[in-house]
């Protein structure tokens, strides 16, 4: 008889932790029901920058939500490469937005319409929505810009409500099959009811939306400050009560509200610069007025408010121009030539070789190990991924992240392989984490420059140095004492998110491994929409931010570190690369990377 009663007492306490299981999960679903989510990415913000002083209110999110202390960029650290990784929570490789320029004429293949062919004919620059929805639309990519959906259409397709707002290129990847015409419909022909969207370049809503295109009209000041002020208004008073509307019908509603600082301050004058210090001022007010809005709305219970940045920034130390230098190695017929085409992208670049000048695959290898021998040779180089991966090695000391060409990586390690658009090499050019900029920024400062006529001076065009910063890189573009990113260093991988809301942990600092592509998993879960899956099985390659979340969950697992180590021996140097990440279950945050040039007979 005690047995039985113990067996039944057992069985009880099965059965009521099953239903206190399932009630749990329940009360989530329906929490989920009529949730807002607002995310709001500040451009270019380093998580260091964010301190009392600089920005007291986003201080005070991170120290009254969840601070996320150990967050990732996604690789090529770039505005549109995150901003896909940042909608649809998959890596670059898989949703295809590999840079803020990129290529498409040597992967596109033969069967290309007459519009794609002309548009792909030269590299695009992606930042613009009149240039992504050429190639999106009908008879280019047909609305398979992105391989997935983002987390603001899956929004749209349960009957949500979304906003899109602010920097143009990054805006339009959230709502990606927008025609800009009044017809209530997207590019697939398919109902697009319940929205709005407004950039510089594209203003769109619903026929008889209150926020129709003729009431939204950008300033006409150049002033980047002005610009993310009028798009915060618009989020207020345009957006917040469309979203409070249909949060009271049960509706998931998302704003994603996308300001150009302090990207665009810190690339013209400099980090550590008046100005800088001025766009996260600037920032920080867009912000208050945005968690002040919420509160007057009434809606704070049901709003969860993610602020996030697209890639941390560090400042040029010189400016390389890699074309040129290729044309005077030899290694390319000239800067405009399109046998080796390069395309800049700040901190790396992408190098596409032409399919009908090189038809083997050996001709192929021996001009790109060409020039992975003479990019590593040199200072400003870091670390080169290469299209293919090498034959995996096997035995004791099998290694599977190396690329076909010796001293690189492979594209797949990174998470940035994608067989229909991947470039053949991809040159990140060396972060300096812990040197600082007190020699460079500043209008009296030397500056330099390196091209096919070798190392000269130019103008420095930053702005005076008020407090030194640290992180110093060589890019592809601007110049001495401005500011960049792109590259594969630990100042540009590493980027603020912290959150706040109901569906958030008050006080909690996340000392997980996070990075963007856990955003729109962890959006979707919160308004409890369907998992993100595309053609072929497809699917996001981030994971829910579980541990951050206030519904319980425990930690997401045991994370390590690990490095990846490359070796290319050139004429009197050995060079070793190392890739510094960590990994958390399937999923890789790339934290840094290191180059040492050892003369042979030497050891590491």
């Amino acid at each position: 008889m005690k047995s039985d009663r113990k067996i039944l007492r057992a069985m009880l306490a099965i059965g009521l932790l099953a239903c206190g299981l399932i009630a749990a999960a329940q009360a989530f679903a329906q929490g989920a029901k009529g949730r807002i989510f607002i995310l709001v990415v500040c451009d270019g913000l380093r998580p260091d920058l964010v301190t009392q002083q600089n920005m007291p209110n986003l201080f005070a999110i991170g120290r009254e939500g969840v601070r996320f202390d150990r967050h990732h960029s996604l690789y090529p650290t770039l505005t549109m490469v995150n901003a896909g990784g940042l909608s649809t929570g998959a890596q670059p490789g898989v949703d295809g937005v590999l840079g803020n320029t990129m290529y498409f004429k040597p992967v596109a293949g033969a069967k290309v319409s007459a519009d794609l062919a002309k548009l792909i004919a030269k590299p695009v620059a992606l930042e613009s929505p009149k240039i992504l929805g050429q190639l999106n639309a009908p008879g280019a990519l047909a609305g398979h810009l992105l391989a997935l959906d983002t987390a603001a259409q899956e929004a749209e397709r349960e009957g949500g409500y979304i906003a899109i707002l602010g920097k143009a290129g990054p805006a339009f990847i959230f709502d990606n099959r927008l025609t800009g015409l009044n017809d209530g419909r997207d590019l697939l022909d398919e109902p697009h009811k319940d929205f709005l969207f407004a950039t510089d370049d594209l203003i769109a809503a619903p026929p008889g939306a209150k926020a129709s295109a003729d009431t939204i009209k950008p300033p006409a000041s150049s002033a980047t400050s002005t610009r993310d002020a009028f798009y915060t208004t618009v989020a207020i008073d345009k957006a917040l009560p469309a979203a409070k509307a249909a949060a009271a019908g049960g509706r998931p509603a998302i704003i994603v509200l996308w300001l150009r600082d302090p990207d665009a301050t810190q690339h013209r004058a400099g980090l550590g610069t008046v100005q800088g210090f001025q766009a996260l001022s600037d920032t920080d007010a867009n912000l208050v007025r945005i968690r002040n809005a919420i509160a007057a709305s009434g809606i704070e219970r049901r709003t969860d408010l993610m602020v996030v940045s697209d890639h941390g920034f560090a400042t040029v130390r010189m400016k390389v121009d890699l074309a040129g230098l290729l044309v005077a190695a030899g290694l390319k017929k000239s800067v405009d030539s399109g046998e080796v085409r390069v395309v800049r992208n700040g901190g790396s670049d992408l190098i596409y070789l032409s399919p009908d000048e090189f038809k083997t695959a050996d001709a192929r290898r021996g001009v790109l190990q060409k020039i992975v021998n003479f990019a590593e040779a040199q200072e400003w180089s870091g670390p080169i991924f290469s299209r293919d991966p090498a034959p995996v090695a096997q035995g004791r000391h099998k290694v599977d992240y190396l690329g076909w060409i010796g001293g690189t990586f492979s594209e797949a390690s990174v998470g940035i392989y994608n067989a229909a658009r991947s470039p053949d090499l991809v040159i990140s050019f060396r972060e300096f984490p812990d040197m600082d900029n007190s020699s460079l920024t500043g209008p009296d400062k030397p500056a330099f420059a390196i091209d096919a006529q070798g190392q000269h001076a130019v103008p420095n065009q930053s702005s005076a140095l008020v407090h030194p910063v640290k992180g110093v890189n060589y890019a592809d573009g601007l110049g001495t004492g401005q500011g960049m990113h792109g590259a594969a260093g630990d100042r540009e991988l590493h980027n603020f998110c912290a959150a706040i809301g109901p569906d958030f942990r008050r006080g909690y600092v996340d000392r997980s491994p996070t990075g963007n592509a856990d955003v729109a998993p962890t959006m979707s879960r919160i308004l409890g929409l369907e998992p993100n899956v595309g053609p072929g099985g497809l699917s996001a390659t981030g994971r829910v931010m579980q541990e951050a979340l206030s519904d319980g969950g425990g930690g997401p697992g045991l994370a390590h570190p690990l490095q990846m180590r490359t070796d290319l021996e050139l004429q009197g140097v050995r060079v070793v690369t190392t890739l510094i990440a960590t990994q958390l279950g399937r999923r890789l945050y790339l934290d840094d990377s290191r180059v040492e040039r050892i003369p042979l007979g030497r050891s590491p």
